[in-house]
């Protein structure tokens, strides 16, 4: 019953931080970032003038569910930091496949860099980040050119990656519905495959009490990385469970772990280039 009723205080909560969202900062709602219906962004911006580090944030849901505005308070806290925020939405399993998801995710990300400027951007200074199957796009975007590529970018285009709770790897999933996602699909489709040769500086962070993706698969991911010339900073947090690292990143959940201060360090210390 107590359970069940700080579950219901932190949904209510979280309506309350995406309500307040628009209030707190400035917000340009549903900028297509490519043709076709749902293609649309939400741009957090800071009242300080640019221009700013930009972050694109990858909601996760599984791959199947999940919306922008469902992380609108990601958004406000990290304006409120400095920083620009774009959010995209994009299509979901089953009805559009992991490529179509990539694609999409990819096409905001291309967005993002080339249009910076016109919301006070810097487009030297763009990371990509993500929760869950979020994280897991950010990754692949990061780790495998192939997305960007198709999208008229590339990985060195990113001054970083920022991975919350991330499937790096299918094994660390443990919701049947998550793993049927990954049935029969390519392995080139787990970023853990692409940890070879270069890529942008990658921030993975994880709650050591995750019990729908293993810390496993951050550990792991680091390590294959750490084999190479830019290893990946990594915080496993003690106590924070899946959704608790997403809630995290903002007032009045930010208390359980550090995990926006160590996002906003990397994201304003990132940047493309030497």
């Amino acid at each position: 019953m107590f359970g069940l009723l700080c579950d219901k205080i932190v949904s209510a909560t979280l309506v309350v931080l995406n309500l307040l969202a628009p209030v707190e900062v400035h917000v340009d709602a549903d900028r297509a970032y490519a043709a076709g219906g749902g293609h649309l962004a939400d741009i957090y911006r800071p009242d300080a003038p640019g221009p700013s580090p930009v972050m694109v944030f990858l909601y996760g849901g599984g791959w199947r569910t999940g919306s922008k505005a469902s992380v609108a308070y990601v958004g406000a806290a990290f304006a409120r930091r400095g920083f620009v925020v774009v959010i995209p939405e994009f299509r979901h399993f089953p009805a559009a496949s992991l490529s179509d998801i990539l694609a999409d995710n990819a096409a905001a990300v291309a967005w993002a860099i080339g249009h910076a400027t016109e919301f006070g951007g810097d487009p030297h200074r763009v990371v990509v980040a993500g929760h869950s199957s979020g994280a897991w796009a950010a990754a692949m975007l990061g780790l495998d050119a192939t997305w960007l590529k198709q999208a008229g970018s590339r990985p060195e285009d990113l001054a970083g990656i920022v991975g919350l709770a991330g499937p790096y790897a299918s094994a660390a999933l443990t919701d049947p519905l998550d793993k049927q996602v990954f049935s029969g699909v390519d392995p080139t489709m787990q970023p853990i495959n692409h940890a070879a040769g270069r890529h942008p500086s990658l921030l993975l962070l994880t709650g050591a009490e995750d019990r729908d993706v293993q810390p496993s698969a951050t550990v792991a991911l680091a390590d294959r990385l750490q084999a190479g010339a830019d290893p990946a900073q990594t915080h496993i947090y003690p106590g924070l469970g899946h959704g608790q690292i997403v809630r995290s990143l903002s007032f009045p959940f930010s208390g359980q772990a550090p995990t926006a201060d160590d996002i906003a360090r990397f994201v304003a210390g990132a940047h493309t280039g030497p």
